[in-house]
């Protein structure tokens, strides 16, 4: 009789500080608390417009430092691609921390006035944490200007269909503290309030567009008259003018006085050129 084999299962040996996502010190295995600070640029939702690119304002890095507020010699900084818009910390000792933002030249150099601020707690092991952190218009060192797209509904349809029809349109932008800008449209509009022209219809293949703006919030005055020349819609919007060429595309609805207008923005517009507007 041939004697009998026992052959056993193969146990794996459990191993630490693999690609299982798992820090071992000492033989202690756990997974890492994860804390991801996020970045945006120029992010006015309310103002609607959703942000800069990287692109727009020139950045290609990122500086995320963390400073703990209770002890601040305990302190953690890392250099991120601007376009991957976060960086993530492991394993911060415990407690709250000073979050510091700074976008960085392709040289390294800051490209703000000071650092964007907020707080955040460290994450922890099953408690992990994220902020996101708008560095403001206000922050940049330099003078951007950019590209206004914009669409114009006439409570909610196109001109001819508004009854009655809208003949003219006249367009007031006002930017930089509330100055009035000098410039005309893509269709050489003035945008000064002062150059009533043929409305334009939604069905147009392209958004009407006004280049060279001062960058930051805006305000846009839109009047439409009828063919006699009576006011039939006017309406004043609170809006942004985003850095460079890639901005988004607009829709504005003007709406009667007494119903409030519901504007949107749509996708961006395809950029006319990659380098950034300065004035």
């Amino acid at each position: 009789m041939k004697p009998l084999l026992l052959v056993l299962p193969l146990v794996p040996l459990l191993s630490c500080g693999g690609d299982d996502g798992l820090k071992c010190d000492n033989n202690d295995c756990h997974t890492p608390g994860r804390t991801t600070v996020k970045w945006e640029f120029d992010a006015y939702p309310d103002l609607m417009f959703q942000d800069d690119t990287c692109l727009d304002v020139g950045a290609a890095n990122v500086r995320v430092v963390m400073t703990n507020k209770a002890d601040a010699t305990i302190t953690q900084s890392q250099d991120g691609p601007c376009g991957n818009k976060q960086v993530i910390f492991l394993d911060l000792p415990a407690g709250s921390y000073d979050v510091a933002v700074t976008p960085l030249d392709d040289g390294g150099n800051s490209l703000v006035t000071a650092a964007a601020m907020d707080m955040v707690i460290g994450g922890t092991t099953g408690a992990d944490t994220e902020i996101t952190i708008n560095v403001p218009y206000t922050a940049w060192t330099q003078a951007y200007t950019g590209t206004f797209y914009f669409r114009l509904k006439w409570n909610g349809m196109s001109c001819e269909a508004h009854n009655p029809a809208i003949a003219t349109q006249t367009l007031t932008l006002k930017s930089n503290g509330g100055v009035v800008f000098g410039g005309t449209s893509d269709t050489g509009q003035k945008v000064d309030g002062t150059d009533p022209e043929a409305c334009r219809k939604l069905s147009e293949p392209t958004a009407q567009s006004v280049q060279g703006v001062p960058f930051g919030p805006a305000t846009f005055i839109v009047v439409g008259k009828d063919s006699s020349g009576t006011v039939q819609l006017q309406h004043t919007f609170d809006t942004f003018v985003g850095a460079n060429k890639n901005n988004p595309e607009i829709d504005f609805d003007v709406v009667p006085p007494d119903a409030p207008p519901m504007p949107d923005a749509g996708v961006d517009a395809p950029p006319a050129d990659a380098s950034v507007d300065a004035m």
